[in-house]
């Protein structure tokens, strides 16, 4: 840390007076330091994590070939739905309150950490019990594959485990401890990625569904062990008595929150069973599935980034520092548009990840049409935990509301265009969703005026969509040309985002930080 102090205090004397003002500010923020080591954790545990992930996926994926990894997708989609019952938004809770209450509250915090793992333990445990009972039926009646039951009670088992890790994740956040997240995340990929393959190479279908169960164990067993040593540090009690006592916390927040989420997940699983129930529907949901696994390594590595944000966010909501909600809003859109205009310019990458079975216009197709959302989602993160921090979350299950309505109603209309129905109809969802909500995000300040309507954000956007529309309608089959066409429009954005950050953030915060040392003087 003093050799970054050193650098710092070196290369100060060459700017401006404004950006000296605040870069010295800078190196003295606690929770700028704060902030840069959760992030570097994160970050490094997601690359590494998420990696494994994603090579499991093409692996998986080679074996089972195109319609066996389609199937697999729809089990679980089933389960993930479930999950969303099983969560009950306990990781949101305990990150917030645990960061809220570990210095000023101990006994509180210890009986907010005993009661979410009750609730984990036993909402899990019934979910499971229920998707468990109802295999049969949803596999036969839902998704007209009755050979899917056995492989969706096997995914049962890994529900309560899910639970279990969504309120110790949670916990951890809420501590700061990124470190200890960093390591379980880090020893679980590492161990579970040969016993996937193993088990998908001599077990298909069922042995993918038991190598999630097998992952959710081990995971649960390492985030038991830390959540205790981290609470140890802070000498708090995870077994404090009277856990009951907080069951505002649960009605309060964890309801709206699970609401919220409860929307998303089934919305996703009846616009799968709309899509396997056409004429090849589970190639075409493999195809979808193959061009999905590229979103959800955006979404993960935004997930953590927004698991170290989060308890800032709380803090910021009311101060409204800009270079935080620079961070908050800006950073995760960012990293959507450096990950998916790649590969929406050179979508050929998923023929050679997945195989010739997935290979041709249909799956880049599908991808083009998944990375735009990507995009959109990554832009509404900040949103989302502004949300959270100003304890809108009845707002945000309207909102869901409104995603799902919408994107049911594109689904059906779609069906029979395959993959690319399906990208398209949560694509059209998110973007109508948002532009109905503006005015609430403004009316409520979720977010600065300046992220959704500046010059250099409406510019930022019209890059994205006229590179989208240019390709998907017009697609160039030369590589050569749509590489430099990518290098020009990621140098304007990459010009776009600086410009936006040196007006907005920069200079607004130098002007306050000199006008006060001038009133003081």
């Amino acid at each position: 840390m003093h050799d970054i102090q050193g650098l710092q205090a070196r290369i100060v004397p060459f700017f401006s007076r404004k950006i000296r003002t605040v870069l010295q500010v800078d190196l003295r923020s606690g929770i700028a330091k704060k902030i840069s080591q959760g992030i570097i954790w994160t970050f490094f545990s997601t690359i590494v994590f998420r990696s494994i992930v994603f090579l499991t996926a093409v692996c998986v994926a080679r074996i089972l070939k195109r319609e066996g990894f389609g199937e697999f997708g729809m089990v679980r989609a089933t389960v993930d739905m479930f999950v969303a019952f099983a969560g009950f938004g306990l990781g949101m809770t305990t990150t917030r309150f645990v960061a809220e209450c570990k210095l000023t509250d101990k006994a509180r915090t210890g009986r907010i950490i005993k009661l979410s793992s009750i609730v984990s333990w036993t909402v899990g445990s019934v979910v499971g019990l229920i998707l468990m009972s109802s295999a049969d039926v949803l596999a036969t009646r839902s998704l007209n594959a009755p050979g899917l039951a056995n492989d969706i009670k096997y995914g049962a088992l890994a529900i309560l485990f899910y639970s279990v890790n969504s309120a110790q994740n949670g916990t951890l956040a809420g501590f700061e401890a990124f470190k200890s997240i960093a390591r379980i995340n880090m020893i679980a990929g590492t161990v579970n990625f040969p016993i996937s393959i193993v088990l998908v190479w001599y077990f298909g279908i069922e042995g993918a569904v038991i190598g999630l169960a097998t992952n959710a164990v081990i995971i649960a067993m390492l985030g038991f062990f830390e959540v205790r040593k981290v609470a140890a540090k802070y000498n708090i009690n995870v077994n404090e008595t009277g856990a009951l006592k907080e069951y505002k916390v649960l009605t309060h927040f964890s309801l709206p929150a699970v609401l919220s989420n409860m929307l998303i997940l089934p919305v996703t699983w009846f616009c799968n069973a709309i899509l396997v129930k056409q004429p090849d529907g589970f190639k075409e949901l493999g195809v979808y599935n193959a061009g999905l696994s590229i979103m959800l390594m955006v979404n993960v590595v935004n997930s953590m980034l927004g698991q170290v944000l989060m308890p800032y966010a709380v803090m910021n909501f009311k101060t409204r520092s800009r270079k935080f909600e620079m961070l908050n809003s800006m950073m995760p859109w960012a990293i959507g548009i450096l990950i998916a205009l790649p590969c929406m310019f050179i979508p050929e990458a998923g023929d050679v990840l997945f195989g010739k079975s997935f290979s041709g216009s249909e799956l880049r197709a599908t991808i083009m049409i998944i990375m735009i959302s990507t995009i959109v989602i990554s832009h509404r993160q900040g949103i989302i935990r502004n949300i959270a921090a100003g304890s809108y979350m009845w707002w945000n299950m309207l909102n869901n509301s409104f995603w799902g309505l919408i994107a049911l109603l594109v689904m059906y209309l779609l069906k029979d265009e395959g993959a690319e129905g399906r990208a398209a109809a949560f694509g059209i969802a998110y973007v109508c969703s948002t532009v109905i909500f503006i005015p609430f995000y403004y009316r409520k300040k979720i977010c600065d005026r300046d992220f959704i309507a500046s010059p250099e954000s409406i510019a930022i956007w019209l890059l994205v969509l006229a590179s989208f529309f240019l390709l998907y309608f017009r697609y160039a089959e030369n590589l050569i040309v749509r590489m430099g066409m990518l290098a020009v429009v990621l140098t304007m954005i990459l010009l776009l985002f600086i410009r936006y950050y040196r007006k907005y953030v920069i200079q607004a915060q130098a002007t306050a930080i000199l006008n006060k040392q001038e009133a003081h003087e």
